[in-house]
Formats: C-alpha cells, structure tokens, sequence
C-alpha cells in the first residue's frame, strides 16, 4: 500500500465490498461551494452531530461487507448536517434521496448529496438506469435536467502513474 507523507496525518484504509458502484447523478446547473457553505449554520446540536457520527461509524463498516445491507447502508448515509440547509438551493433533492430507497428501487444501497451539491450519489449494486430515471424524473418535475455517471470504486487511494 502508498505509504502516507511524513509528519502530516495518518490514513487507515478502508474495505469496500467489490460489488458497490456509485452512481453519480448531476443536475444541469451549477452551484458554487460558497454558496452551499452559506446556507449551513454556524453551529450544530449536539442530537444532530451524535445522529451523523453515528451513522458514519456504522456506514464504514457497512460498506465492507459482501453481501452489503441495504437497509443498514441507506440509514448510514442519512444526513442532518447538511442536507436539510442545502435542499432549497437543489430542488428535487428531498423527494429524491426519499424516495429513492432499497425497498423501492431492488439494488440501491444508499443514496446522499455528494459534498456541496448539486450532485447526488447512490451506491448500488445492479438496477443503475432504473435508479437514474427515477431521479430524472422527479428533478424533471423540478424543471431540472440531469446527467449521470455509473463510476468504479477505486480502492487504492491516490497515486502518480508515470510514463516512459
């Protein structure tokens, strides 16, 4: 495995199960990292903070697992830290990531805002375009346009490939 650079942090690596892909569904429009910051509160409660520590304990473990949970991974990666501030700046954003669940859409395994938006990810197994049409279609209620990307979980971390 890389070796992390001295004197700045330490890293633990860790598993994923081979069958987890993302689906990456991005809304036709922009919003800019500054924006999404500004709608966040200044400070949180300590009920919200323990909800998503929580859950971001659980979810680590979770994802290594083969056969991965579906239920257990969708109630991982439900958020109270950012989520609910940033859904009036991406409209569609509630009705999708709750109504889009393991129960109602077989092969989903969880599905969250990635980073500062607009950019939803699922994590699922099989019925990618199912999940993606879904997700169009209730943005396109929204009048928003979306594009998805079915990505490969790279596990190795980050390197630096050179060519001779």
């Amino acid at each position: 495995p890389p070796v992390p650079p001295v004197g700045i942090g330490h890293f633990v690596r860790f598993g994923w199960s081979p069958s987890i892909r993302a689906v990456a569904i991005i809304p036709r429009f922009e919003l800019s990292t500054a924006k999404a910051r500004e709608v966040l509160p200044t400070s949180y409660s300590r009920k919200d903070l323990i909800f998503n520590l929580q859950r971001l304990a659980v979810l680590t473990t979770a994802l290594a697992q083969t056969p991965p949970d579906p239920e257990l991974i969708y109630e991982a990666m439900k958020d109270r830290v950012h989520q609910p501030y940033r859904k009036g700046l991406i409209p569609g954003l509630p009705e999708v990531t709750s109504s889009i669940t393991p129960k109602t859409h077989p092969g989903l395994l969880g599905i969250c805002l990635s980073g500062a938006g607009p950019t939803i990810l699922a994590l699922a197994e099989s019925n990618f375009e199912a999940i993606v049409e879904d997700a169009r279609k209730i943005f396109k209620e929204k009048g928003v346009d979306v594009d998805w990307k079915l990505l490969d979980v790279v596990t190795d971390g980050s390197y630096v490939k050179h060519h001779s």
